[in-house]
C-alpha cells in the first residue's frame, strides 16, 4: 500500500477570466462570476486547473499540489498565500499541509 492525497474532495468550479490564466495559478475573486490571477502576497480563493483564456477551473476544495518559492512551507496547518510561481508560507488562510517536496519546490495540501 502506498500514500495517496490524491482526488480527495476534489471539487472545481468554472469562473470568467480576463485574460488566460495559467495552469497552477492561484486566483482571487475579481467581479461577479470572475477570478483573476493573485499578485505575491494575496490570499487566494483556489488554484487553475485549465482554462481557455475566457474561462479557467479552478479547484477550490480538496487536495492540491502546487510550486512553492521561499522558505518551505511547515507540514500540519499553515497559512500559506500567493506567490509570483505559485504559494509561498505567510499571513494569509490556514491549510492543512500535507507534503513538502524541497527537490521539487511543491507543497501539497488541502483546501
Amino acid at each position: 500500500m502506498s500514500v495517496s492525497f490524491g482526488g480527495f474532495h476534489n471539487e472545481t468550479a468554472t469562473f470568467k477570466t480576463e485574460n488566460e490564466i495559467a495552469m497552477g495559478t492561484p486566483v482571487k475573486i475579481t467581479d461577479n462570476g470572475t477570478v483573476g490571477a493573485c499578485a505575491d502576497g494575496d490570499t487566494f480563493c483556489g488554484i487553475v486547473t485549465n482554462g481557455d483564456g475566457k474561462y479557467a477551473a479552478v479547484q477550490i476544495y480538496g487536495e492540491v499540489t502546487a510550486k512553492f518559492s521561499g522558505v518551505a512551507p511547515a507540514l500540519g496547518y499553515t497559512e500559506l498565500v500567493a506567490s509570483a510561481n505559485g504559494v509561498k508560507a505567510g499571513l494569509g488562510r490556514e491549510y492543512l499541509v500535507l507534503d513538502v517536496d524541497d527537490a521539487n519546490g511543491t507543497v501539497t495540501f488541502l483546501m
